[in-house]
């Protein structure tokens, strides 16, 4: 039992890695958007001289960093909640209402990136293009979504069980 118990933790571990990487990532890119819309502003006004390739960037920019920190964001628990009908019940009752809701949203999140992944590898398959300033595959940006989803799902696997299994208030993973 205790080899089980240590490769979880193990596991939560590199988990808890990976996401903490890929919002370090949303956030390098959070100030990368700042940068080059700041550059692209002064250049526009001062020198006449736009940057053309600065709005695709930032759009693109913006879709992957959402799905990079989503899964950040709901580990440290500061997601968007309405928790006025909860706050009612007591903390056995509340913990088991919240496990039961992150199994459901570990299902949504599952089903989300398995159709996300089959689209992505169909715009691979396909070669299918991006073409504004430049032309770039549509599943480099795309292949985001499914990943983001399934972190999405893992991490709300590990919230039920926590909020199941030590009947806490706070997920704490």
């Amino acid at each position: 039992m205790g080899s089980i118990a240590n490769v979880i933790a193990a596991a939560n571990r590199i988990i808890d890695s990976i996401i903490k990487y890929l919002a370090y990532l949303a956030a390098a890119l959070l100030v990368f958007i700042a940068f080059a819309i700041t550059c692209d502003v002064l250049l526009r006004y001062t020198f006449n001289y736009p940057l053309k390739w600065v709005f695709e960037a930032t759009e693109y920019s913006l879709l992957i960093m959402t799905f990079l920190a989503a899964t950040w964001v709901l580990k440290i628990d500061q997601h968007v909640k309405l928790d006025l009908v909860l706050t009612a019940f007591k903390r056995k009752t509340r913990a088991r209402i919240n496990a039961f809701t992150s199994l459901v949203m570990a299902a949504v999140c599952l089903v989300t990136a398995w159709s996300s992944a089959h689209f992505t590898l169909y715009l691979f398959q396909n070669g299918i293009t991006i073409t504004k300033y430049y032309t770039i595959p549509q599943f480099l940006v795309f292949i985001f979504i499914p990943l983001g989803f399934f972190l999405l799902f893992i991490q709300s696997l590990r919230r039920a069980y926590n909020y199941y299994f030590h009947q806490t208030a706070d997920p704490g993973i």
